[in-house]
């Protein structure tokens, strides 16, 4: 799990939010994000490839990280690796939740990390095990 936190770091986080894109980046802060979600907390979330073993079942992962999410304030968003060994990954971006939940839901799709930041706040890798 620890030789996979380089690729972790090394990957941008876009998130499409009210028409724009913004990359988000481990260890910055997001001033323009900050802004559009007005300070509130938010984690980047992906369901594909559980355990970073790459699987055919992602869209249908997706959609049931979705639904998972359905009430809560969800921002489209894919993962791009800086190193093209590995593919992009869909992802959502959720405004409001706290960390725990967030982790909760990381670990019900199998996932090693996700990104969490709030208002002020550099871009946090957290690794779920």
């Amino acid at each position: 799990m620890k030789a996979l936190i380089p690729a972790y770091q090394n990957t941008t986080y876009r998130v499409f939010i009210r028409g724009e894109s913004i990359d988000i980046r481990i260890g910055r802060r997001q001033f323009r994000l900050d802004e559009l979600l007005g300070g509130k907390p938010w984690a980047f979330i992906s369901a594909c490839n559980p355990g970073s073993v790459r699987t055919s079942d992602n869209p249908e992962r997706h959609w049931a990280l979705l639904e998972k999410l359905a009430g809560l304030e969800q921002h489209p968003g894919i993962g791009i690796p800086d190193q093209g060994d590995w593919p992009p990954e869909e992802s959502v971006l959720v405004a409001g939740i706290v960390e725990p939940v967030a982790i909760r839901i990381g670990r019900e799709f199998g996932q090693n990390a996700i990104v969490c930041g709030e208002g002020g706040k550099a871009a946090r890798l957290v690794m779920l095990s």
